[in-house]
């Protein structure tokens, strides 16, 4: 691709390790990158965006702040012109169980991953609707089967899979194409933070994988007209079979809690954690 008929990927929560593979693959693939994060991320992101290229652009957004996701919507079209992709990765996690978490903690979840992505792409729909682009929408396993401990974080995934899910067949009538992305348990800044936490035993079922799987399903899915992609697919079909059968999640859960909490003591003592 020419600079001038390159494809813009307007790329939230680009400073964490999802974020940093999304980036550095679709630069790879040609893509200009209008990267945001939170302010006091900008100067390391700014430093990573300049190892893939100087026509990519870093711009501080809170996307919980209805002002930060209008003036970076509006800055992307100001440089770029459009916006062919929009994919929405920003999301935070705070693992405990629910009578411990404050207020502040519940509604923050609920701000970012929910509102702000919900907000940020109503904004982004008029662009997408032009350029007849692609919405992608970072879920997770979590937002297919239910994860203790983390009811907030699940409930907020659950949320965004039926949002893409909806947008998905009702976008079809004005050429935008939606994928979500629902990936398992990653290596990636958040799953440090968890294991630090009261994290639920079964984010730890299966070894955590590399945050480039991730941006190769986010590639994939820019690609594809899939509603969902799985990382991984086993992992995937596994929790789809598990939902068919609500009434048996109390019965599997022990069983799945104890593997998990074995395996999370075994990598913690390897240092996949460190």
């Amino acid at each position: 691709m020419s600079k001038d008929n390159r494809q813009v990927v307007f790329l939230t929560g680009a400073a964490g390790g999802i974020g940093r593979e999304t980036a550095a693959l679709l630069s790879e693939k040609g893509y200009l990158l209008f990267l945001t994060d939170l302010q006091k991320q900008s100067a390391d992101l700014k430093k990573f965006a300049k190892t893939l290229g100087k026509d990519n652009i870093v711009y501080p957004c809170d996307i919980s702040k209805a002002s930060d996701s209008e003036k970076a919507i509006k800055e992307c079209v100001k440089q770029f012109g459009k916006i062919d992709i929009l994919v929405n990765n920003a999301g935070i996690m705070r693992p405990s169980k629910f009578e411990k978490l404050s207020q502040e903690e519940i509604d923050e979840q609920i701000n970012i991953n929910i509102i702000g992505t919900i907000r940020l792409t109503k904004l982004g729909m008029p662009h997408l609707k032009k350029s007849k682009g692609k919405l992608i929408i970072l879920s997770s396993l979590a937002g297919i089967v239910p994860a203790p401990h983390h009811s907030i974080y699940s409930a907020t995934k659950f949320a965004l899979r039926g949002f893409a899910l909806s947008l998905y067949l009702e976008w079809k009538e004005i050429g935008i194409r939606v994928s979500s992305i629902l990936p398992g348990t990653i290596q990636s800044p958040m799953t440090k933070y968890m294991a630090s936490q009261d994290s639920s035993p079964m984010a730890y079922i299966n070894p955590p994988l590399p945050s480039s799987e991730v941006a190769k399903g986010i590639w994939k899915a820019i690609n594809s007209d899939k509603a969902e992609i799985y990382i991984t697919y086993s992992q995937g079909l596994l929790a789809r079979i598990a939902l068919l059968f609500p009434s048996l999640l109390s019965l599997i859960y022990p069983i799945m809690a104890k593997k998990g909490i074995r395996n999370f003591e075994s990598w913690k003592k390897k240092g996949v954690f460190d």
